[in-house]
Order: C-alpha cells, then sequence, then structure tokens
C-alpha cells in the first residue's frame, strides 16, 4: 500500500500533467493565464513563444488546487528577530514533500536582440551544458496570472524592496539556469504553497560580525579553529554553513521538469517543528 508521503507526490505529479495536457489543446488559456512583465517592453521583447515555453511558464507560476496538501502552519518563528516561520501540523518523514514553493512571480534571463535570434531555439536548448558566460542576459520578472493586481510590485521593490519591505528577490529560490521562483509574502492563506515561509535555522550567524559572541559559540561547538585573532570572514561563513545544514530539517528542488518546486523533508519532522532550510552563503552576503 502506498503511504501518506507517496501518495502526495503522485497525486501533485498528476494534477501538473492532468494542467499540462489541458494547456496544450487550449491555446486561449496558454495565454490568458501565462506569466507577464509590469514592464510592457519586456513583454515585446520576449516576441511570440513557442506553445512549450508558454506551458512551462504557466505550471511554474501557478497555484493549482491542492487541497489535500495542509501539513503546516504559520506562526512566530523560533529564530530571533525572522518574523513568522513554517510549523508542521503533522508528523512529516524524511522525502516525504512537505508544502509547494510558490512561482507567485519569477525571476526570467531574457538573451538580449543581439545575442540570439531565436527565442524558439533558447528555450529547445534548455537543458544544454554548453557555456553561455558569453551571452548577454536581462533579468526580467514575469507575474503569475492569479497574483491580484495590488500585489503586483513594480520592478524597482521587487529588486530593493521599500522603506517596508525587503526585496522580493530575498524569497527568490534558482529552478535552473533560466528562472528563479519568488513567493510573495502576502499570499499567506494557502497551506499547499507555504514553502517561502521556511526560515534559515543559522541565518543570525552570517549577519553578525565574524567575532560576535553567538559566531564564536557556534564555531566551539562544531570544532572549528579560533586562534588569539577570532574567527575572519571565512571561518564565519564556515560557522553557519555549518550550522545551518546541521540544523535545517527540509530543502526546496523542482519537480516535473522543473515545471514546480516543492519543499521536502531531509529527515522526519515532528508535528509542531519549524520547518527549516538553508538559504546559502551566497544570500546573506547579498543581505548584510
Amino acid at each position: 500500500m502506498m503511504d501518506k508521503g507517496c501518495k502526495i507526490t503522485t497525486e501533485i505529479q498528476r494534477i501538473l500533467i492532468e494542467h499540462q495536457l489541458d494547456l496544450h489543446s487550449n491555446a486561449s488559456k496558454r495565454q490568458t493565464l501565462h506569466p507577464q512583465s509590469t514592464v510592457e517592453a519586456d513583454n515585446e521583447n520576449r516576441g511570440e513563444l513557442p506553445s512549450d515555453q508558454l506551458v512551462h511558464e504557466v505550471l511554474l507560476s501557478s497555484r493549482l488546487h491542492l487541497p489535500f496538501l495542509r501539513r503546516t502552519k504559520l506562526g512566530p518563528s523560533t529564530i530571533v528577530g525572522a518574523g513568522r516561520g513554517l510549523f508542521a501540523t503533522e508528523n512529516i518523514s524524511k522525502g516525504e514533500v512537505i508544502t509547494c514553493y510558490p512561482g507567485d512571480a519569477l525571476l526570467y534571463d531574457l538573451p538580449l536582440p543581439d545575442d540570439t535570434d531565436d527565442m524558439n531555439e533558447k528555450f529547445v536548448d534548455y537543458d544544454d551544458d554548453e557555456d553561455d558566460d558569453d551571452v548577454g542576459t536581462e533579468t526580467i520578472v514575469l507575474w503569475g496570472s492569479h497574483v491580484p493586481p495590488n500585489d503586483v510590485w513594480d520592478e524597482d521593490t521587487v529588486f530593493d524592496g521599500s522603506e517596508s519591505t525587503i526585496p522580493l528577490t530575498s524569497y527568490a529560490v534558482s529552478v535552473d539556469d533560466h528562472y528563479s521562483v519568488m513567493g510573495h509574502p502576502a499570499l499567506d492563506t494557502d497551506p499547499a504553497y507555504y514553502g517561502h515561509f521556511a526560515n534559515d535555522g543559522a541565518g543570525h550567524l552570517a549577519l553578525e560580525g565574524p567575532n560576535s559572541q553567538n559566531n564564536l559559540q557556534a564555531a566551539i561547538e562544531l570544532g572549528l579553529d579560533t586562534d588569539e585573532d577570532g574567527l575572519g570572514v571565512e571561518m564565519n561563513i564556515a560557522a553557519y554553513v555549518l550550522r545551518s545544514l546541521e540544523v535545517a530539517n527540509a530543502w526546496h528542488k523542482s519537480i516535473a521538469d522543473g515545471s514546480h518546486v516543492v519543499t521536502v523533508a531531509t529527515r522526519d519532522i515532528k508535528a509542531g517543528e519549524e520547518v527549516l532550510v538553508t538559504y546559502g552563503p551566497d544570500f546573506w552576503l547579498g543581505h548584510s
């Protein structure tokens, strides 16, 4: 008999395939649900996209109806200064899907006009391993059709934030070389899409100075060498990475050929336990 975790994964993939087939057979729906940029020139520069790419972007930027995925809730995080956190409402076994990570907005690396003659070829080479370092790109933001107009942010706020909000790019999770998904913090009523509320259990170490008491204590507990001059930046990063990996109990991964992102348990999680992931040093260096 299939256990609950396998049933959840199988059902999500079944629904994705069902929607994929429906979109391929309905050009009008593809166009209606296709994510768009708030900058009209960006939409125009993309030209006419192949149906495969349209379908892929619709699936990646959609919130599906998943009433069976109600395994988490939001509450005050156990991480000091983190605000809200994500908590399991039931026991979750290692390898099981906890929730989905929403693509309320997508980051897409748009090839510059002089660098490609055919957008179709760009998508066909989606998984090409060739070195693309010489290809110029511009990162654009594509908003999912389900996002209320009042919750759509302008480009400056997405990338730079405002006085009251952090940049939306702080919520970005890479899917592949071309796409990243971003969950909107204001869209917080669907437990099936709570992945963007999972905190980094050691992020505070990355934000503090190399020789802060917390970092020194973490380094000692992790068995790192501490000399008379303190940790230094590299040791501070090492302390963060080791502690973050130690306390993390989940990670974000793409499924169904990169058409959706889910948050998966990396160890057994008990009901009431906070779901924690690792953001990685690059994230914290960019926000310090």
